[in-house]
């Protein structure tokens, strides 16, 4: 028996209190927005805010956790914070909107993670306890990935520069990603295939049976062959250059780096990332709640140059009258 034999449905809670039933009867539509790169997840829900008694005004703030699925098994989206209400008609609606992102307080301890602070770190502090005490500071659990945790970070000082800022920053020296998901703080490399808290995420295999609708774009845009990081030798007192791959075209990276071997994880990174953008895939299917950001698709059955592994950029999963459905966009792997 298949996920489609089961009854789409969906799972609210409202500050740790359940609240489907507040939602149940006029939502309008339900949407789920996955991303792995630097974009918040996000979700919208979509109210019918007609009859004798409107809704009552959400407030900002409120944090949500999503369950999505096919009755009986729901599994849980993430945790959202409520950031914008919008109100429409007619027929009368109300959009409640929230991302993973806090940017302001919630009952819940979690903080705004774009307010502009200035302090130090002292050279030798890891990755992995920086993202601790920004994760912490923030009411966020931290969850770096095993290999770069124990990574040592030269001397940082943070002027006039959001936590959030500071993050994206120094893990861009490795190559990683830093962003907020399901109530942690989560910095990752991409194409790692791993879920915030770590768990290899599984690879998705479909066939055309199991497609809406597909379409694939090869770009004949020629992605980077070499790409050249410039890091900062401080005993030498000059400025030198790491490479990854071979031949043209090169790619100068803009940011400058604390040593060597981050400027070449850097460089293999940006490698990797230029070879992805070479080939883009769009899906649409019915619901899956298998399929995550950072998970791989395996398509089989399908013509040469869309079948084989995908890696998935983005998901948005949709519940509304029509049923339960999912669009994928993906990118080769690199």
């Amino acid at each position: 028996m298949g996920l489609t034999d089961f009854r789409p449905g969906f799972r609210i809670t409202a500050d740790g209190n359940e609240a489907t039933s507040v939602f149940r009867d006029r939502l309008v539509r339900l949407e789920v927005v996955d991303e792995a790169g630097l974009q918040s997840d996000m979700v919208e829900i979509e109210l019918a805010d007609t009859g004798p008694v409107q809704i009552a005004l959400p407030r900002t703030g409120v944090e949500l956790d999503i369950w999505l699925g096919y009755h009986p098994a729901l599994s849980r989206m993430g945790l959202y914070i409520v950031d914008e209400v919008e109100m429409s008609g007619p027929p009368d609606r109300m959009l409640i909107r929230a991302h993973a992102a806090p940017h302001e307080a919630t009952r819940g301890g979690k903080t705004d993670l774009q307010t502009q602070k200035s302090r130090s770190f002292p050279k030798g502090t890891t990755l992995g306890a920086l993202v601790e005490r920004i994760a912490t500071d923030h009411g966020l659990e931290p969850a770096v990935a095993q290999d770069l945790a124990g990574r040592p970070l030269p001397h940082i000082d943070q002027v006039n520069e959001s936590d959030m800022n500071l993050l994206l920053r120094v893990a861009g020296w490795f190559g990683a990603m830093a962003k907020p998901a399901s109530g942690r703080m989560a910095v990752f490399r991409r194409g790692d295939s791993k879920s915030t808290g770590g768990a290899v995420l599984p690879v998705v295999a479909l066939t055309p049976a199991q497609v809406s609708t597909w379409s694939a774009r090869i770009s004949r845009r020629e992605p980077a062959k070499q790409v050249v990081a410039v890091w900062r030798d401080l005993e030498a007192g000059e400025d030198k250059e790491a490479v990854a791959g071979e031949g043209e075209p090169i790619r100068r990276m803009r940011q400058t780096f604390p040593d060597e071997e981050t400027a070449k994880e850097a460089a293999e990174a940006e490698l990797r990332r230029s070879e992805r953008q070479g080939g883009s895939l769009s899906l649409t299917l019915p619901g899956r709640v298998d399929l995550m950001a950072e998970g791989r698709l395996m398509l089989t059955g399908f013509r040469e140059g869309v079948a084989g592994e995908w890696l998935i950029s983005r998901v948005t999963h949709t519940l509304d009258v029509g049923g339960y459905r999912c669009s994928v966009e993906a990118e080769w792997p690199g």
